[in-house]
């Protein structure tokens, strides 16, 4: 217990404020019906980043003070790009690897493993079991401690949220924060997106009865009950988990925001002869340009609408650009690549 302390004090000394543009985060919280479970992470900078031998993931399982298990991630994460990792079951497993009785749980979507740059272990028990009542966090290895620490938290580790009739089958929502009906839940067979003005991670614990999930995150637009069927693939999160975040880091990056709007365009790469771009403001026009800037596809929205959906057929694979304009010079660029 002791060392579970000093470990959550040193979560509170090394990060009394979140860093700003300079290091990773959560970009996104996939809690879906089974195992279809994801996390997406966000470099904010304009460097891409190594993961391997620097970050790692974890889950506190039930009100753990420090974590119950932790996934090393491998690879490097593009300057302003995201890193997905989903859950790696496959096939369904039949006996729990601790006691040896059956214990079956559904293998993960397929559709969610082909949008994941990393998977988890195929087995049970890994981070990605994660359902609802289970503290997250990034960590990165401190030389100077030789520990990994967290760069960011969601949640908040040690609390086990509690349900609204006080079983310990609970989750986080937004009040009261650790106590609510199922239909009321946040973080229990939900999507979340970190909000646009969110910069840097959470690395200082909160204090129990206290998370607010809402102040950092926006839930997707969507018919969210708390029904296993309505939290996956409605809405459908391999289509929203497409290797982009919008954030005000950025402003100085390598793509053009507009102020007043928050642009998706999935899916990314696109492989299925079509791209959707939902703004949350109307579309005026929705242009495609190529990598030296000509513009290869155009088209002007008559009616009003925050959703359009154009062909790719006439596109060669590739990169390219798309570009929304919303009027009073306002527009947003995306990256995209066309498979």
């Amino acid at each position: 217990m002791k060392k579970n302390l000093l470990l959550i004090a040193a979560m509170a000394v090394t990060g009394l404020a979140s860093a700003q543009c300079s290091e990773l985060f959560f970009s996104m919280y996939v809690c879906g019906s089974g195992e279809n479970k994801a996390v997406e992470i966000y470099n904010p900078t304009s460097s891409a980043i190594v993961l391997t031998n620097n970050y790692q993931v974890s889950m506190y399982d039930n009100g753990a003070t420090k974590p119950s298990v932790s996934h090393p991630l491998i690879g490097t994460i593009g300057a302003y790009s995201t890193w997905i990792f989903t859950g790696g079951q496959v096939t369904v497993d039949s006996v729990h690897p601790a006691t040896g009785a059956p214990y079956a749980t559904p293998p993960v979507d397929t559709a969610l493993i082909r949008v994941a740059n990393q998977l988890d272990s195929a087995h049970f028990y890994a981070f990605s079991y994660f359902n609802g009542d289970d503290a997250l966090s990034l960590d990165k290895f401190n030389s100077a401690a030789g520990v990994y620490l967290p760069v960011d938290i969601f949640a908040c580790i040690g609390e086990y949220p509690v349900s609204a009739t006080g079983s310990h089958v609970g989750w986080w929502n937004i009040s009261p924060y650790n106590n609510a009906p199922t239909n009321k839940s946040w973080t229990k067979y939900h999507t979340l997106i970190r909000k646009y003005n969110v910069t840097g991670g959470v690395m200082q614990n909160p204090n129990p009865g206290t998370w607010n999930p809402s102040v950092q995150w926006d839930s997707l637009p969507g018919p969210h009950t708390g029904l296993p069927n309505q939290a996956y693939p409605k809405p459908n999160a391999s289509s929203t988990l497409n290797n982009t975040h919008f954030c005000s880091c950025l402003a100085n990056g390598i793509q053009e925001y507009a102020d007043n709007a928050h642009v998706n365009v999935f899916p990314n790469p696109s492989n299925t002869g079509m791209i959707n771009v939902v703004a949350s403001k109307s579309i005026e026009m929705v242009q495609v340009l190529n990598l030296v800037g000509q513009v290869v596809y155009e088209e002007k929205i008559s009616s009003s609408t925050p959703w359009v959906t154009f062909s790719t057929s006439t596109l060669s694979a590739g990169t390219y650009l798309v570009k929304s304009s919303f009027g009073g010079n306002e527009a947003h660029v995306s990256k995209i690549v066309v498979q």
